[in-house]
């Protein structure tokens, strides 16, 4: 009697190229069977892809086209050029009003990180029942008007504000003063406010995945409270307080309002310059060109935080349980 050995059972081809149809079939039939599935995905993804390039590809390139145009006043013609960007980096003014972006917008987006980390920190391991309560604030807090939150400001801030009258009440000054408003420090406090908020959810998000066993297990190995933060905590959310940062940054370093309303003559952003250009001086072009040096800016700041975090490590932290 005779036995033969039975070979290894092969698991169905998948054709690579129609993922979404049956196993072994020939390349026509797979074709055929894949593309109800694939048309549902190009149906599902079409609003939203539509949206980007209605909304964000077609303003931004339509913005480019208009930085290398000549300006007239309130339009732009041929021919070609570059001197629009060549002039606006020559300016001084440029480069003052992007010095007090840069202040403003780093300030505003590391003040917003170091706040915002403990907040998330706490509603994550520590805040028990009041977690849900705290997390409805914070994201009503979010809805509130940018305008009114900046007019609130102006309020407190103000010489006869609510600050003033409580030091003179107080006893601590004689008289209003004006130290509080109308400087880099008064538009710095109002941009942390508003954008608080929306670095506390993501740095909650961040928080999620990190387990309360793994802060235990670093406790027993012997870590300590600085040693847990540097070498178990901070490496697990150095990638959304990064993005974080750099999301905050771009919108206050581009801010036009909260400067004219809160900040004084010497301190002006690039936002109001590139406003001024498209409203009161008519010029699209000089303004499209300040836009686009904004854009590269912001873009060389994404690309020296991607290659930190890559080079660091960071940049996919990969969670199993």
């Amino acid at each position: 009697m005779s036995s033969s050995a039975s070979a290894p059972i092969e698991p169905p081809s998948v054709d690579p190229m129609y993922p979404g149809a049956p196993p072994d079939l020939p390349p026509a039939e797979a074709r055929s069977a894949a593309g109800p599935k694939n048309r549902r995905t190009l149906a599902i993804a079409a609003p939203a892809a539509g949206y980007l390039i209605l909304f964000l590809v077609v303003p931004v390139v339509t913005l480019l086209a208009y930085s290398v145009l000549t300006a007239g006043f309130f339009t732009v013609s041929g021919p070609l050029t570059l001197d629009n960007y060549k002039q606006a980096l020559e300016s001084d003014l440029t480069w003052q009003l992007g010095r007090n972006s840069l202040i403003v917008g780093g300030l505003t987006a590391a003040i917003s990180v170091l706040i915002a980390v403990p907040v998330a920190y706490w509603l994550r391991y520590h805040a028990g029942r009041w977690q849900l309560a705290v997390m409805f604030l914070v994201a009503v807090s979010m809805f509130a008007s940018y305008l009114v939150r900046i007019y609130a400001w102006r309020t407190i801030l103000g010489t006869n504000g609510v600050l003033n009258t409580a030091l003179i009440d107080l006893g601590l000054i004689d008289h209003p003063s004006s130290l509080f408003i109308f400087n880099q420090a008064a538009i710095v406090i109002a941009l942390v406010h508003i954008s608080v908020p929306y670095v506390v959810l993501v740095m909650f998000a961040a928080f999620r995945p990190i387990e309360p066993r793994y802060l235990e297990a670093a406790r027993d190995l012997g870590g300590g409270t600085v040693q847990r933060w540097r070498r178990v905590v901070l490496p697990l959310i150095a990638g959304p307080a990064i993005s974080s940062f750099i999301f905050i940054f771009v919108l206050a370093s581009a801010d036009y309002v909260t400067p004219q309303f809160l900040g004084g003559p010497g301190d002006a952003m690039l936002g109001v310059n590139i406003a001024a250009e498209f409203t009161a001086s008519g010029n699209w072009a000089m303004g499209a060109a300040l836009s686009g040096i904004m854009l590269a800016a912001y873009a060389l700041c994404f690309a020296v935080a991607a290659i930190g975090l890559r080079l660091a490590g960071l940049s996919k932290i990969r969670w199993t349980t």
